[in-house]
């Protein structure tokens, strides 16, 4: 082929059955597969609550600003009766969905207790997600430890003669990146 080209990657000719055959060797290790799949389940519903709290930060924000324009004094249903009354109710029907306080701005104790909550979501999204992946790490290595020792004795009872007839560098190299290729896909595929 040229140009430090290698073999072309080959297809796998029973995909199933050795996607069974991993699962196999994963057996071992069920317990800690199913606490990465709760780990996971925490993490992602942690970082799904993240937007609905930022939203409501953005409330507060907006709520406060439409607040400090509205004159001091009138109540929220003086307001919106007034813009009704001006013909703007597209602006009156927004406003009356609101929480609106007219003369006073942004509540930034709340906008900061909303804030402080946020983050601690994010955090905690985090740290699970940290820990499914601490977790998953040590999942692969096992596995893939158990594979290399079950590789490397298959190996050491092969005959001569099987040597003579195929290059040891390329069975090696072949091995070595075909269980790179299971521990990455253990590792960064499965827990997504």
């Amino acid at each position: 082929m040229g140009m430090g080209m290698g073999l072309p990657p080959a297809k796998p000719k029973d995909f199933n059955g050795s996607f069974r055959r991993l699962l196999r060797r994963l057996r071992p290790e069920r317990k800690l597969l199913v606490l990465v799949v709760a780990l996971a389940v925490v993490s992602v519903t942690f970082a799904i609550l993240g937007p609905k709290i930022l939203g409501e930060a953005v409330n507060i924000i907006f709520e406060g600003s439409v607040s400090s324009q509205m004159p001091a004094g009138a109540t929220q249903d003086q307001v919106v009766a007034g813009l009704r009354a001006a013909g703007q109710t597209q602006l009156a029907d927004m406003l009356s969905s609101m929480t609106l306080t007219p003369g006073q701005g942004i509540d930034f104790g709340a906008l900061a207790t909303v804030l402080l909550t946020l983050v601690a979501v994010y955090v905690l999204s985090s740290i699970f997600s940290w820990m499914q992946a601490y977790v998953m790490a040590g999942v692969t290595q096992r596995t893939v430890f158990r594979l290399r020792r079950d590789v490397d004795d298959k190996l050491g009872r092969l005959p001569l003669r099987y040597f003579d007839s195929h290059p040891r560098g390329d069975l090696l190299s072949r091995v070595t990146n075909d269980i790179d290729n299971i521990a990455t896909t253990l590792q960064q595929t499965l827990t997504q």
